[in-house]
């Protein structure tokens, strides 16, 4: 067998593949996608605001009436955030962790000025799942069917 000789082209062939695997990180990084959701919803002691007018960097803005709840697709950590409610205006710069695949910002927290761990949560979406064997009925049809 022979051995392994340390030349010119191994150090180039280790320098390519180190730079193909930072390449490969900073592109996870600045290419991860985001959703974030935005809730004009009462909360604790905060009333929604009757209509909100939300923007995210320099997407188009969004309108929320009062219990709405709407989605902005974002790519990257860093994101300002301008929203209007009814006349008083805030923006507000947001960095989103990593690995949050969704984000739930709740527009009447956020502009009564409580830190960004009360207005800002991961936002889990939950699934229902039945079994084969659970009959599911949708429509008038529910008392021909019996027990």
């Amino acid at each position: 067998m022979k051995k392994p000789t340390f030349d010119k082209v191994f150090f180039i062939r280790l320098a390519f593949i180190v730079v193909l695997i930072i390449i490969a990180v900073v592109m996870f990084v600045i290419g991860k996608q985001h959703n974030i959701y935005f809730d004009n919803k009462d909360w604790g002691d905060y009333k929604a605001y009757q209509f909100v007018e939300v923007q995210v960097d320099k997407q188009d803005s969004m309108e929320l009436a009062r219990r709405d709840r709407d989605v902005f697709t974002v790519v990257a950590q860093n994101h300002t955030i301008y929203i209007d409610a009814m006349g008083e205006e805030k923006t507000v710069k947001v960095h989103i962790p990593l690995m949050m695949k969704n984000v739930l910002i709740n527009i009447p927290a956020l502009m009564k000025g409580e830190s960004q761990d009360k207005w800002m949560e991961e936002f889990v979406i939950e699934t229902v799942s039945y079994s084969a064997d659970e009959t599911v009925v949708t429509d008038e049809t529910a008392g021909l069917l019996g027990d």
